[in-house]
């Protein structure tokens, strides 16, 4: 044994990835870190190192890789196999991260839907949307508010004295402040609006309050429709009684360009109309079935085609 102490000294432990707290003795990590502990030895061939005075399997290298709270030392051995006297423990402290709890009382599960009351409204027709705030937890909400953007195609027609609604043109935004919400008392409102144009209509509509929301995703909800481009009917009745009198295409009058044909049974062209004004009587045609093409250019430049046929009657019921 005194040979074996003249041949190695005793180790000592360090780390080059941390700094020491508490007089070189202490390393401080965050939890799911590590920290590389160093032997220092004179002529050591081998280690063993300990934590909380246990041996660790398998850790017989110069360097270890601590990654658990605990002190940890390193006995070093010769090529004779002499070891070296236990080092001067070292301790790893893991600093716990927690995640703030929010309290109970200061949350609150909103959630708003969207629905429209026309789903194959056409242009130049007004329809309704209802819009729904509902709060799903035991807690009151304060701060509510509904935001809805208008699609460009939409226009809103406000109603009077709805002081719980501003309406924002330049940025086509509408606010509800709806205030307090209790829970499962949904709070409705029923919005009026006017298609422009025919394409698709996507309304989106997002609630908020000043309560922390723990689910997110029925804080957002939308509509999406389809507005056809024309509907056009399939019967006029030229008879003078002042009603359907003409060949009326609803929402014609949306488009810049219009070209209007219409063909008899036997392939002939009876009508024909650059830039049509709903005003064509069947004067001179008799009562029957004709085939019609229209073609109507739309704001993007393109040329829509309309084909079907039409039965002109005449005669009052």
């Amino acid at each position: 044994m005194i040979l074996c102490a003249l041949l190695i000294g005793k180790s000592k432990v360090y780390s080059q990835t941390s700094t020491s707290q508490g007089g070189d003795l202490t390393f401080t990590i965050n939890e799911g870190a590590s920290i590389v502990l160093h032997a220092s030895t004179d002529h050591a061939a081998a280690y063993q190192w300990y934590r909380d005075g246990v041996k660790i399997p398998g850790a017989i290298n110069k360097d270890y890789t601590a990654a658990a709270a605990g002190m940890y030392s390193v006995v070093a051995f010769n090529t004779q196999g002499c070891p070296s006297d236990i080092s001067e423990p070292v301790k790893v402290v893991i600093n716990q991260q927690t995640t703030p709890v929010t309290p109970a009382d200061t949350v609150v599960d909103l959630a708003v839907t969207i629905a429209s009351s026309n789903v194959h409204a056409s242009p130049g027709d007004s329809f309704t949307y209802i819009l729904t705030a509902n709060n799903k937890s035991p807690i009151t909400g304060t701060g509510v508010q509904v935001k809805y953007v208008l699609p460009d195609n939409l226009v809103y027609l406000p109603a009077p004295g709805d002081d719980a609604v501003k309406y924002d043109i330049a940025t086509r935004t509408l606010i509800w402040s709806i205030g307090q919400i209790t829970q499962n008392d949904p709070t409705k409102l029923v919005i009026t609006v006017k298609v422009l144009t025919p394409g698709m209509v996507q309304s989106i509509v997002k609630i908020k309050g000043e309560q922390i929301d723990p689910v997110l995703a029925n804080n957002v909800d939308q509509s999406v429709q389809q507005v056809y481009p024309l509907v056009i009917t399939n019967v006029f009745t030229p008879n003078g009684d002042g009603v359907n009198d003409t060949f009326v295409i609803p929402g014609l009058e949306t488009y810049s360009d219009t070209e209007l044909t219409v063909i008899n049974r036997w392939g002939n062209v009876v009508y024909q109309k650059t830039n049509y004004k709903n005003d064509w009587d069947g004067s001179g045609l008799v009562e029957g079935t004709y085939f019609y093409v229209l073609r109507a250019k739309n704001k993007a430049g393109v040329w829509d085609t309309y084909k079907g046929y039409l039965t002109l009657l005449r005669t009052r019921i």
